[in-house]
């Protein structure tokens, strides 16, 4: 028969640290990478978010207020409302600007980001023809949704009542 080999303790601590020296090699170098990343990853994020509502306000600038942004005209006259609100999709978060006018009506929708949504399903929630269903409403119930996009679509959906939710909060504080 052949003769079982005990393990001695000098062999696991060797193991065991050989293990733990892999791990802290490559926990720094995702550090590593996250700093290199980071600061771009965030500049092409507040980019696409700013390309979101120029598509909505043209030629506007835009005031911050903490959840929303009020857009205006180079004149300074108060053209309407832009908020960003995200919510749950298919495959993740989806990023949404969703553009108001003084009176609280949509005036546009746009997808700002759906990056984990099913190409060629999910990503149709970015499409003129489905967005344009939100425009004129005070509301985002009952919306048609994508065909096999469900939760892309209500993802979209619930985006849109969160920016409601968040006018209306603002508008009872002005």
């Amino acid at each position: 028969m052949a003769e079982k080999k005990k393990l001695d303790i000098k062999e696991i601590l060797v193991v065991a640290l050989s293990l733990f020296v892999i791990c802290v090699v490559i926990a720094g170098a995702l550090a590593a990478v996250n700093a290199v990343t980071e600061e771009p990853i965030a500049a092409n994020m507040a980019a696409e978010a700013d390309a979101a509502r120029q598509e909505i306000f043209p030629g506007a600038r835009f005031e911050e207020h903490g959840d929303y942004f009020t857009a205006m005209e180079q004149n300074g006259a108060p053209l309407g409302y832009c908020i960003e609100t995200q919510a749950q999709g298919y495959g993740g978060a989806i990023k949404v600007a969703t553009g108001f006018d003084l009176h609280g009506n949509i005036l546009r929708v746009q997808v700002v980001a759906c990056d984990n949504e099913t190409p060629g399903l999910g990503t149709k929630i970015k499409e003129e023809s489905f967005l344009k269903q939100f425009i004129g409403r005070k509301d985002a119930d009952s919306i048609d949704s994508v065909a096999s996009a469900t939760y892309s679509s209500q993802g979209v959906a619930d985006a849109v009542n969160r920016a409601l939710e968040i006018y209306r909060e603002m508008e009872a504080i002005r």
